[in-house]
């Protein structure tokens, strides 16, 4: 999404950060001659709100062969929001401005102090519907912190990026894109949903349910069917706006990210929505250049989809 540095790297290899609970994820992905991709994956361990991970990211850097890499890092769920606004009616050079002057009253902070971007939806069916585009806003605080752990890394900051379009971009490579899909994966503290088409995003949603609060559920039957329920709710609704607003065949399949115990979710999602519910590792999708354990793959998968954002970011919806 934010773009601080404009530098000349290798188009075909990316690495990726991005924090998750009590993990740290590096990711580097290369692409190989045959056109395949290959990954290298880090998992370090830290403490919430501990930015001492960077330094321990550092002794990573000549082993992955990062020196010289592009890197993405990815913006923590508490550090950004996502505000969803009607495109103005403007020129295009000023539509960022537009944007900026309407979410002033939506945030909780000075306009001055915000970072702003902003990335467009697709056209909805209904004629007459004006285009609609989610802004990003962040601090610049947080940008300047990015840019401080990034240092102490040794990394090469290139752009920093948030967990929806990370997920976009491990979700426009799967097969199931072609006809629609609904990919859904948990973090420590949240889940992202999104749902895609050949390439294009269409819908993004953050659920309050994370790995940690279904973890702590597994003991108590109601709880966690309760929990589970209203996951498969939030997915539901997001399904009717997708088949209502862009006139699309309906999403038939499910994707889980890895990483997440989440036995009683799939038969819930299936008993609820009646959909076929499938789970993804990343073996599935890379060659991959090291064994990675199912817990690890989840924590990393945002790292990973910030890595892929050289192979996807000219597809789907696109950041000004």
């Amino acid at each position: 999404m934010l773009r601080p540095f404009k530098r000349a790297f290798d188009p075909n290899v990316r690495a990726g950060v991005a924090l998750d609970g009590a993990h740290a994820g590096l990711a580097r992905v290369r692409r190989l001659n045959d056109g395949s991709l290959s990954l290298a994956v880090r998992v370090l361990e830290t403490a919430d709100n501990d930015d001492a991970w960077a330094d321990r990211a550092a002794s990573q850097v000549p082993g992955m062969d990062l020196g010289q890499t592009p890197v993405s890092t990815v913006l923590s769920a508490d550090a950004y929001q996502l505000q969803l606004v009607e495109m103005p009616n403007v020129p295009e050079d000023e539509q960022l401005a537009a944007v900026r002057w309407r979410i002033k009253d939506l945030i909780d902070f000075p306009l001055d102090d915000a970072v702003v971007e902003m990335f467009e939806m697709p056209r909805q069916a209904n004629p007459g519907n004006t285009p609609i585009a989610y802004a990003v806003v962040t601090k610049h605080t947080e940008i300047l912190q990015q840019i401080d752990l990034m240092k102490r890394a040794d990394l090469q900051l290139d752009a920093i990026d948030i967990p929806e379009m990370c997920m976009r971009n491990i979700a426009v490579m799967l097969p199931q894109d072609e006809d629609g899909v609904a990919f859904l994966h948990f973090t420590d503290d949240c889940g992202y949903l999104t749902i895609t088409r050949q390439g294009v995003l269409h819908l993004i949603r953050r659920l309050k349910t994370g790995r940690r609060a279904l973890a702590a559920a597994a003991d108590d039957q109601f709880t966690l069917q309760e929990r589970t329920a209203g996951i498969s709710l939030e997915v539901q609704r997001s399904l009717d706006y997708y088949e209502s607003h862009y006139d699309c065949r309906p999403i038939t399949e499910i994707i889980l990210g890895p990483g997440a115990d989440l036995e009683a979710l799939p038969a819930a999602l299936t008993e609820h929505l009646g959909l076929t519910v499938n789970r993804i590792t990343l073996d599935d999708l890379f060659h991959l250049e090291d064994d990675i354990a199912p817990a690890e793959q989840g924590g990393c998968l945002l790292a990973v989809g910030a890595a892929l954002r050289a192979e996807t970011h000219t597809q789907g919806a696109e950041s000004r």
